[in-house]
């Protein structure tokens, strides 16, 4: 009898860490800023993203493309491409956000990016590759380094943990893989039988009503932008009404972006949304980003005569089902980690922001501002009554203009 070979414990782990990890060998740094420096790369940057840990869909190609358009994010602009040996390896796209008298080097994607990553081929170590990078963000012209939204399992991740100041409040991402279930109506089990009995009445009241029915708008569909257009206004419509600040709302910064995103000539990145109709009623809406298999659940909206109902939660039934039906592999809520989310997954990515000061300005503005004052005035806020703090937010914008 032939007797196999017989791979010892030592020659294996030495396999696995030959194939786990990279050393650099010959590394340079470029500073990209315009559209064009970024569409040489195209083929490259591509090549990163399909290999991307977390989810990098706010540093895909197309998503910095559309961010380019703008002539003052092009002016802003600081692409970080590292090269190993003339090959490209990672990808950080950021920019100079120009504060009042302070500098702040954050995402390109700012302030309508929902994570900070970096595109890092795999079996780079990150922390080898940032350290390289240090010296050349430190030189970037900012007082602050202030990365926004980290999120666990991104090549950021660990780094920033242990090399950056965290500051604000930790929240989370939840997230559902759609593969560990062979069909819509098995993952519906794994859903606790309160929830789906709660789900099916609520479902049911409304179907002998008038009816429930839902739809999937593709990139190309010439409804997509006046869906998305009208879920922004109602957005902007309930952020006012209940006090709340949204820094990406304001302007029209967000909708050029995503006109951009939707009918520019980069792909890979897809604007998708779904639709939940009572009758012939739009009851919720729902938008986001579906890149390398994963749905990034970006933004939604839903009609507040229905509030009793939960049609966001009852909407995100559909989705889900949807989402399978198209083979899309995972489900990425977003932050926050909100209650109606959770009925659908237990599955939770920590993020944080973190920061790093540069100057003495930067210091200041970090423990200062970022680390104490922001988040006590914001705790005081949120304890505010919706009317009074509806009020105290529009009289604050009415008085900085």
């Amino acid at each position: 009898m032939l007797q196999a070979d017989v791979v010892t414990s030592e020659e294996l782990a030495a396999v696995k860490q030959s194939s786990a990890t990279k050393a650099l060998q010959n590394p340079s740094v470029r500073v990209l800023q315009s559209p064009v420096e970024v569409a040489d790369i195209q083929q490259h940057w591509r090549k990163l993203e399909q290999s991307a840990k977390g989810n990098a869909v706010f540093q895909s190609y197309a998503w910095t493309m559309a961010m380019l358009e703008n002539p003052s994010a092009v002016q802003s602009a600081k692409i970080f491409a590292v090269y190993d040996q003339q090959n490209l390896i990672a990808v950080l796209p950021l920019r100079i956000e120009k504060q009042k008298s302070l500098k702040a080097l954050t995402g390109l994607g700012e302030p309508f990016q929902q994570y900070s990553e970096m595109l890092l081929e795999p079996g780079y170590k990150p922390a080898e590759v940032l350290n390289l990078l240090k010296p050349h963000l430190q030189k970037a012209g900012a007082d602050i380094i202030h990365l926004r939204q980290i999120r666990e399992g991104g090549a950021l991740y660990d780094f920033a943990s242990a090399q950056f100041t965290e500051v604000g409040e930790t929240d989370g991402a939840p997230w559902l893989e759609l593969n560990q279930w062979d069909s819509f109506e098995d993952y519906l089990k794994s859903i606790s039988a309160r929830s789906r009995k709660t789900i099916r009445n609520q479902r049911n009241r409304l179907h002998k009503s008038a009816g429930l029915t839902h739809r999937v708008i593709r990139q190309g569909d010439p409804e997509l932008e006046t869906m998305v257009l009208r879920t922004l206004k109602g957005r902007e419509n309930w952020v006012e009404a209940m006090g709340y600040s949204s820094r990406a709302l304001e302007g029209d910064g967000l909708q050029q972006l995503l006109l951009s995103l939707s009918k520019g000539p980069a792909k890979g990145c897809e604007l998708i949304a779904f639709e939940l109709k009572h009758g012939d009623l739009p009851i919720s809406t729902e938008w986001g980003f579906l890149f390398e298999g994963c749905y990034s659940a970006y933004m939604a909206d839903w009609n507040p005569d229905y509030e009793q109902s939960s049609p966001g939660k009852l909407h995100q039934m559909d989705v889900i089902e949807a989402c399978f039906a198209l083979g899309i592999d995972k489900i990425d809520f977003l932050k926050p980690a909100s209650r109606y989310k959770m009925t659908w997954t237990l599955e939770v990515a920590s993020v944080f922001d973190a920061v790093s000061p540069l100057s003495f300005k930067g210091q200041l503005y970090a423990s200062l501002w970022l680390k104490n004052l922001r988040p006590l005035a914001k705790r005081i806020i949120l304890t505010l009554p919706k009317g009074p703090r509806a009020l105290l937010m529009s009289t604050v914008k009415k008085i900085i203009g």
